[in-house]
């Protein structure tokens, strides 16, 4: 589950999501919100509590840029190379997240280079 086409797509990436762990699908799910408070209490003490109360939005997406040090930025790769590889472009301090919007994102995903070498890159782990 990538977190920006999840922010994106809610409906679509919920309904995947529950679709593969066999639960019946509930508007309640985009509303979550909404039952806070009524049955699921949260621990105020809780970092993000104030952002579990909020409806599913985009503001994270963006909300980093300008958080890291060029020096950091420069040796991402090196420091969390697993981000290439799962198909994030490292090579901005503002990256564009529309691709993850896309209608084909899984397939296109699925055959883009970074697609084929994460997917060589874990049965090189797995062997």
């Amino acid at each position: 589950v990538y977190y920006e086409r999840l922010v994106q797509r809610p409906a679509d990436e919920a309904r995947r999501i529950l679709h593969f762990l066999d639960v019946p699908w509930s508007d309640d799910v985009l509303n979550h919100q909404e039952k806070i408070g009524d049955k699921i209490h949260l621990n105020p003490q809780e970092f993000s509590t104030s952002q579990v109360k909020e409806k599913v939005n985009e503001k994270a997406l963006t909300s980093w840029y300008g958080c890291y040090s060029d020096d950091l930025l420069k040796k991402i790769d090196e420091l969390a190379p697993m981000l290439r590889k799962l198909g994030y472009d490292t090579s901005s301090d503002q990256p564009d997240y529309t691709e993850f919007a896309r209608d084909d994102f899984y397939e296109y995903a699925y055959e883009s280079d970074w697609g084929l070498s994460f997917r060589r890159s874990l049965s090189n782990e797995t062997s």
